[in-house]
């Protein structure tokens, strides 16, 4: 069946790429990843080499709907062939038409902030705290520290982020 497949590659790429706990990754598939939210890039064979998921929520703090770009993630043997660019690119034209605002992901480690940068994304001044709204599962690095942001306009103007993201599947 191939939902069963996609979900247990998905599950797989998420352990290669972020080595978190299968208790952690099962409650996030069941929890919070849902078709509409989710984006994949396969291979010639059809197999799943790249996810992203993305959650677009209200931002009261400024007016606007904000997205939370989160799970980016390529299979070692497909880095550094385009996957994750094209990703980002066409979920960020994607919200341009659906009308948000920005977008904000965290990236840990410097090479990553780099890489968005190159993208166009840029440092927001102020850590961020992502929580699931049914749960309050911790979307973001329990270390707070980790949590620098970065954010992408998507419309002119806007100034003042949330600090703390409420995400509702």
């Amino acid at each position: 069946m191939q939902i069963n497949d996609d979900i247990l590659a998905l599950k797989r790429g998420w352990k290669i790429g972020f080595g978190d706990d299968d208790d952690f990754i099962d409650c996030f598939f069941a929890n919070y990843d849902r078709d509409t939210t989710r984006y994949v890039m396969r291979n010639d064979m059809g197999e799943i080499v790249a996810q992203m998921h993305y959650f677009i929520f209200d931002d009261a703090e400024c007016g606007e709907k904000g997205c939370y770009i989160y799970g980016v993630t390529t299979l070692p043997e497909y880095r550094g062939m385009g996957f994750a660019q094209a990703m980002i690119k066409d979920v960020l034209d994607r919200l341009r038409v659906l009308g948000v605002g920005y977008a904000v992901l965290i990236a840990q480690e410097e090479g990553l902030k780099r890489w968005y940068e190159k993208l166009g994304f840029n440092t927001i001044n102020h850590t961020i705290e992502v929580r699931g709204a049914s749960d309050n599962m911790n979307l973001a690095m329990d270390d707070t520290s980790l949590n620098q942001g970065m954010y992408y306009l998507l419309k002119d103007g806007i100034k003042n982020f949330t600090k703390q993201l409420r995400i509702t599947p």
